[in-house]
């Protein structure tokens, strides 16, 4: 594309951003229309946010793409779809590259930003997942020709009140029991591994975290969050782990039942994970025995 001028961030870009994001992304799995508002809130005032390294990309007086990157790597990349395989993510990328010094890290590029660094990160909430969806062709010649590699398949689940059996996470929850673990659920409140119950962390939102000790140290924890901006109960589960040296003695299967039963004590509508089979085939034997269906597939890039 001919008359490219890239600029770094500014404040006064933020509702020409706003527009850019939604037509970038508008149509993605579990899309939802952001404003500059809430761009100024989850990225441009997030801690240690660097406008040097939000590019965007201007033909004439309109942005057509913008690429964001940090110590991470590459965190975000979007061009409108008008403007695509004209070379602007290709300038953009070959702009940001030196400033951010950094490869591709595909577990955190996605349209909302950072979701495997966990709930305080900018748009972190949102189930889309990690990497570009699957169908997009255009994507996976792009990363391609970047020298990006195909590393992973990651896989969205979906269950809705129809398609879950408690029973399952019951009879989980009751055997974990008679070999002395113990659950509770925290509000916007998550615990720390190997440490004492007490020992916890703030998360800012709607989170809610499930705890599961053994001889009074936290041995697994899953955490869940509501995404009101999808629809009415709607909800996502961020994190699922289980120490090494308890896994196969129903704990995980338990921890997610404790959290649906907490989203069933409101409208729950239906709930979402991602999951990466090749890392972790246990977890998607667990949430698909729970009643978790898979409702979208995303390549994850490095």
């Amino acid at each position: 594309m001919t008359q490219l001028n890239l600029i770094p961030y500014s404040d006064d870009l933020l509702p020409r951003w706003a527009a850019l994001h939604n037509a970038c992304f508008n149509g993605a799995h579990n899309f939802w229309p952001v404003g500059a508002r809430d761009l100024r809130k989850r990225i441009a005032g997030a801690p240690g946010f660097d406008p040097d390294c939000l590019l965007f990309a201007e033909h004439g007086d309109e942005l057509v793409g913008f690429a964001h990157g940090g110590p991470g790597g590459l965190y975000a990349v979007g061009v409108r779809p008008d403007a695509r395989r004209a070379g602007v993510g290709s300038a953009l990328l070959r702009e940001l590259q030196p400033r951010i010094g950094a490869g591709f890290d595909g577990r955190s590029l996605n349209p909302f930003w950072g979701n495997p660094r966990g709930p305080e990160t900018s748009f972190f909430g949102m189930v889309e997942g990690v990497g570009v969806d699957e169908q997009d062709r255009a994507a996976a010649g792009f990363f391609r020709k970047a020298g990006a590699r195909h590393a992973a398949t990651a896989l969205n689940l979906r269950a809705t009140p129809a398609d879950i059996d408690l029973e399952p996470g019951r009879d989980a929850r009751s055997r974990a029991e008679v070999l002395g673990f113990e659950f509770a659920l925290l509000m916007s409140r998550c615990p720390q591994m190997g440490h004492e119950l007490a020992s916890q962390r703030p998360l800012r939102g709607n989170y809610f975290a499930a705890a599961a000790t053994h001889e009074g140290v936290v041995a697994g924890l899953a955490v869940g969050f509501a995404t009101p901006e999808l629809g009415p109960g709607r909800f996502g589960i961020f994190t699922l782990e289980v120490a090494k040296e308890h896994r196969r003695k129903a704990v995980g299967s338990a921890l997610v039942m404790h959290l649906l039963l907490e989203m069933q004590s409101g409208p729950f509508t239906a709930c979402e994970v991602t999951t990466v089979p090749s890392d972790s085939p246990g977890a998607l034997e667990l949430y698909e025995r729970l009643g978790f269906q898979p409702c979208a597939r995303f390549v994850v890039w490095e």
